[in-house]
């Protein structure tokens, strides 16, 4: 199978509260491989690209304000079915929702700040990846690294 690209964000809070490196190996131990990384300090231009499809919301600025309040980690995961694995394993948006054994069910008290942001879907993650990370900042990992790659534990 061809392995699919997904943007996820670690959002402030959960660089705040110390989660980013526990969200991220929750990733790595379920076979997502990292093709992109890093930590930013987001500005007003760059939120409302990522936000636009809530302009005119009422909650809009308040994303806005959020996203830009504090540094956040944004990585670019790569595996098969990503975009629909990394949403199942992220949980639903609103936490009390959330399934435990979820990243938001284990660590989210609210939908406001919720920890992470995952793209929805193929077009979404395509643009998405576009909007966060330049070509040159995503690796290729050679399709034979099953071969010489250790498994976890190993």
């Amino acid at each position: 199978m061809t392995p699919e690209r997904t943007l996820v964000l670690v959002k402030p809070d959960g660089v705040q509260r110390l989660l980013a490196g526990r969200i991220l190996a929750r990733f790595e131990e379920r076979g997502l491989r990292i093709v992109g990384l890093k930590l930013v300090q987001v500005d007003r231009a760059l939120a409302e690209r990522h936000y636009a499809v809530h302009r005119g919301k009422p909650f809009f600025e308040g994303l806005l304000d959020f996203i830009t309040s504090a540094p956040l980690v944004a990585m670019a995961l790569e595996g098969p079915n990503a975009i629909a694995l990394v949403r199942s394993m992220v949980g639903a948006t609103r936490p009390h929702e959330a399934a435990p054994g979820t990243i938001r069910g284990d660590y989210a008290v609210e939908t406001a700040q919720n920890l992470v942001h995952a793209s929805d879907g193929p077009e979404t993650a395509a643009e998405e990846l576009a909007l966060w990370f330049e070509p040159s900042e995503l690796l290729d990992y050679p399709r034979d690294i099953d071969r010489w790659v250790l498994a976890p534990g190993s």
